[in-house]
């Protein structure tokens, strides 16, 4: 019996377009949200990014793993960004784009 060893054509591999996956962290929803001080305002920015956004209070869950809270004292407002599963870092981001408290980043 022979056996026919002849090289076998293969298919040439092309270029294949990379596909970019973007992780949901907190601070992606920090930086839609900050300088919106109306909680549907920014419930609404978030849906428009594609991901699913529900409101309870003045708390809004992000694809039910992120959590942006909306705090208020003495007339200044800021949300609190932060991972469910309690991994740092907690993202701070303030209501009014000329204030200060803007972006005050992270808590580690």
């Amino acid at each position: 019996m022979s056996v026919n060893h002849a090289a076998t054509p293969v298919a040439e591999v092309q270029d294949v377009p990379s596909v970019e996956v973007e992780v949901l962290t907190p601070e992606l929803v920090a930086k839609v949200i900050a300088g919106t001080a109306m909680v549907g305002e920014a419930l609404r920015a978030l849906q428009d990014q594609g991901w699913s956004a529900s409101l309870t209070g003045q708390r809004i869950t992000v694809d039910n793993t992120i959590e942006a809270v909306l705090h208020g004292s003495n007339g200044q407002s800021w949300w609190n960004i932060f991972a469910m599963d309690g991994s740092p870092p907690v993202w701070a981001v303030g209501t009014r784009l000329a204030s200060e408290a803007n972006w005050l980043g992270c808590v580690e």
